[in-house]
């Protein structure tokens, strides 16, 4: 999988859907998915060429726990032949009610140089 087919593949739940950790204190609707990388992983392919494996972190948020839009994504990543580990959170909110996290890791193909 490349970053343009995960973006392609999240963007397909039709809600909203923003790269990078600030996005999941937005104030657009819920649910809603942020997602970053934070690992680097060179990987030699042949000779003296690396591409490199790059993992993000794929977070979405929702007023409920099992969201319809998390067992979607979760059946769209399933058809493709990936399972990732999904961690479940309860974040409890100030001066409003809390919101369920849902989050986990893929790993993606980049050219980074």
């Amino acid at each position: 999988m490349t970053k343009s087919e995960l973006s392609a593949l999240l963007h397909k739940l039709n809600i909203p859907v923003g790269e990078g950790e600030q996005y999941l204190d937005s104030k657009d609707k819920l649910p809603k998915i942020a997602y970053w990388e934070y690992l680097w992983h060179d990987s030699m392919a042949s000779g003296d060429d690396y591409d490199t494996l790059v993992t993000y972190q794929v977070s979405l948020v929702s007023s409920r726990p099992r969201d319809a839009s998390l067992i979607k994504l979760k059946q769209m990543l399933n058809e493709i032949g990936l399972h990732p580990d999904i961690n479940i959170e309860y974040v409890k909110g100030q001066n409003s009610p809390g919101q369920y996290h849902t989050y986990f890791a893929l790993q993606v193909s980049e050219d980074i140089c």
